[in-house]
Parts: C-alpha cells; structure tokens; sequence
C-alpha cells in the first residue's frame, strides 16, 4: 500500500466488504440543555449493515462531545485552543508551563480529554489578546510549574534601620 492510497478497513462483524466511512449527527444532555453535535463518525457496511466505531473514530467523537459543551458553556473549542497556542509559537509543553494546569493540561485540552476551567480559559483569552503577557509570564515563572516557583513581584521595604524583605 503507498502513501497515496488508504486502505478501508475490512467488516469486523462479516469480514467481507470494506466499511464506508460515515457521519451522523448526535444529541446529548448538557445542564439541562440538549445538545446536537454534527459530524460523529462510524464505518458502515454494505453487506452486513454493521456500523462499527473504531477507536481513532471514537477519540474525534468525544472530542466533538466536549466541544459542544465547550461552546454550551462559552469555553474555547480545542481546535481555539491549538490555533490560540500555534499563534502565540508555543509548544503544548510550553503552554502548561505558563499558564498551568499541570505538565499535559494542553494535550489533554486539545484532545478533549479534559475541559478547561473558566480560569484557564479566560487566561488563553488574555494572553491571546495580550501576547506579550507571554514574555510577562515567562519572567514571573522562569519556565517553572507552580505557585511556589513564581518569583516574588511584592516590593521590597526599607527602613532607616533595616532592609526588609517580605517573603
């Protein structure tokens, strides 16, 4: 098989005809609200009329899902968040370390793994209207995850006696 050519998958069920990849619109149930989410995917077979979901299929369905309940809520989609991410010319690595959330928080958004809190959301917003905030960021956390790394911002006090440092 080269590159140019796909092999469709052969029927799990009759294991005679080649599945036809298919799509269809689903509904789910989000804070009380139904939700439709175009563009799920299935194979379908013309012999047996098996209509199998393979895993790759499965894990662009969920993310489907969690984007419909992103837009319900007024979150980013994961595909505003890759692009938002690219745009700033950061890693997903890079990301997480900014902006926190812990050391996959962004693979795991842009999968659909995990929905993003209303926070974080609002902080790739910011920095997306404000890229410069990136270099802000960069500079208060030196690239390390976590509150205790973040170096202190708070002014430093004098007396006429004493230097004072608050910690």
């Amino acid at each position: 098989m080269n590159a140019m050519t796909e092999q469709k998958p052969i029927c799990p069920m009759c294991e005679q005809a080649a599945l036809q990849p298919k799509t269809y619109t689903g509904e789910i149930e989000h804070n009380a609200h139904r939700l439709e989410v175009h563009g799920l995917e299935f194979y379908c077979c013309p012999e047996c009329d098996a209509d199998p979901v393979f895993p790759d299929q499965a894990r662009r369905n969920h993310r489907r899902f969690q984007d419909a309940r992103r837009r319900a809520d007024g979150l980013l989609t994961s595909e505003e968040i890759v692009r938002i991410r690219e745009a700033l010319g950061l890693t997903q690595k890079q990301a997480a370390e900014l902006f926190g959330g812990g050391a996959n928080a962004f693979s795991k958004y842009e999968r659909g793994d995990v929905i993003q809190s209303i926070a974080m959301d609002r902080l790739i917003r910011m920095v997306q209207l404000h890229p410069e905030y990136v270099e802000t960021l960069k500079d208060l956390f030196d690239g390390a995850s976590g509150a205790d790394q973040v170096k202190s911002s708070e002014p430093q006090i004098h007396s006429r006696h004493h230097s004072l440092q608050s910690s």
